[in-house]
């Protein structure tokens, strides 16, 4: 259901659930393990999801929103979605084809995305008398309050063009051109890159004044000058060349 392959320092987890990506609560738990054991992985620079064959993923388990299963579908997917969140590297989704209900809901988890020409995004649950209670909690934080809001109430899907200008996708590109992510995630120093991503989530959770200290003078000026790829990165420029990350 889902696959995973190391590829040098990036994690890539595909959706692997013919024929068009459903995911069910056993998807979840299987997604949630991987991301919880890649938690644990200090060589990791960032985790990639994406979907096999025609699309990214068409949405969650209609069936499972049974009443009767409804409480062990939102529990899997919620620690999916935590997992995702919790993740100390850099997560990007590459998205192609459908990416409706959850597995939408599933990107808003992700740092950042990458998207196909193909590309389309919605959340149709009201069309089936559901509304996205995840999306319902974040979307309005990425694209704003009113694109969130016609989003969930029409269930219309929008075009990856639209979606961009919304502000949620970061990049258009070509499936055959997704290498390039997985290759900017291993050109960085590792362990620079967790510790930008911890300043990014420390810095969501406090005023400007509190990050003047905690930002600045702690994780800038103490942790990351402990860091050796810091002299690497400064030498290279210097010598005009390109870095050799020892990753420590």
């Amino acid at each position: 259901m889902i696959s995973a392959e190391k590829k040098e320092r990036v994690l890539q987890l595909k959706i692997d659930v013919p024929p068009v990506n459903v995911i069910d609560t056993k998807t979840c738990l299987e997604l949630a393990r991987h991301l919880n054991e890649a938690a644990l992985d200090t060589t990791l620079a960032g985790v990639v999801i994406s979907g096999e064959g025609k699309c990214f993923s068409a949405g969650a388990s209609v069936e499972e929103h049974s009443q009767e299963h409804a409480r062990e579908m939102i529990t899997a997917f919620t620690d999916a979605c935590r997992a995702l969140y919790r993740m100390p590297v850099p997560t990007v989704a590459l998205i192609h084809g459908f990416c409706f209900g959850g597995g939408f809901e599933l990107t808003m988890y992700c740092d950042y995305l990458v998207a196909d020409p193909s590309a389309k995004f919605g959340v149709p649950e009201i069309k089936l008398a559901f509304f996205p209670p995840f999306a319902c909690s974040v979307l309005a934080g990425i694209v704003g309050r009113q694109n969130a809001q016609y989003l969930i109430y029409t269930g219309e899907s929008i075009p990856v063009e639209q979606a961009a200008h919304m502000g949620l996708v970061q990049k258009i590109s070509p499936q055959n051109e997704w290498d390039q992510v997985l290759n900017r995630l291993n050109g960085s120093s590792a362990p620079v890159l967790r510790l930008a991503k911890r300043a990014f989530k420390s810095g969501e959770k406090i005023s400007i004044e509190e990050a003047f200290n905690s930002l600045v003078n702690d994780l800038f000026l103490k942790d990351l000058y402990q860091i050796e790829d810091l002299k690497e990165g400064i030498a290279s420029f210097k010598e005009k060349r390109k870095p050799d990350w020892k990753h420590e």
